[in-house]
């Protein structure tokens, strides 16, 4: 069986990471989701700055808990980012309950709304993360490293080129279309 290298920029990665509100592990603490398992390019931004700066030099079956300040997270909690929007045109609008997410679809590409407040003739929407904000802990399980191909570098490149251009919440709020999250 070939060694494996550690990681390091230009490797493809793949973990399993379950992610927890809060800094602390008394065991007894739930996963603020099911645990993912995600494969990436390291060093192109493809998982968030905590991780990513964590992960460098380790190998497969290793195990990381990080903790994550919300910069290095899901970001700040940005205010601008709650807004009111008209149910009128929005179809399915009428159906949709507090905490439900949606997603929008506008001249710039799809954002996910989580609804805060139904009144009677508009929605409040948040688009901040639900863990915006706040401080975060992952329990990162290092499952696979290897040199990544070049098509996998250029699209891991690509990607990183397209979020140059966003500018923090970057979307036009007079949205298009709206349907319901994939769960």
């Amino acid at each position: 069986m070939p060694a494996t290298s550690p990681i390091s920029p230009d490797t493809h990665v793949t973990i399993r990471y379950a992610l927890f509100e809060g800094a602390s592990s008394n065991g007894a603490d739930a996963p603020a989701e099911e645990p993912i398992t995600v494969s990436y390019v390291h060093g192109y931004g493809q998982v968030l700055p905590a991780i990513e700066r964590a992960l460098e030099g380790q190998a497969p079956g290793n195990h990381l808990s990080v903790v994550a300040e919300p910069e290095d997270a899901f970001g700040p909690h940005d205010e601008d980012g709650i807004f009111e929007i008209e149910k009128d045109g929005l179809e399915g609008a009428s159906d949709l309950t507090v905490g439900e997410e949606v997603v929008a679809s506008g001249p710039e590409g799809e954002i996910f709304l989580r609804v805060i407040e139904v009144r009677d003739e508009t929605l409040l929407v948040d688009t901040n993360h639900p863990l915006a904000g706040k401080r975060v802990r992952f329990e990162v399980d290092v499952l696979e490293v290897r040199p990544a191909t070049d098509e996998e570098i250029e699209e891991a490149q690509a990607e990183l080129d397209a979020h140059d251009d966003a500018c923090g919440c970057g979307h036009d709020h007079s949205l298009v279309q709206l349907k319901k999250a994939p769960n």
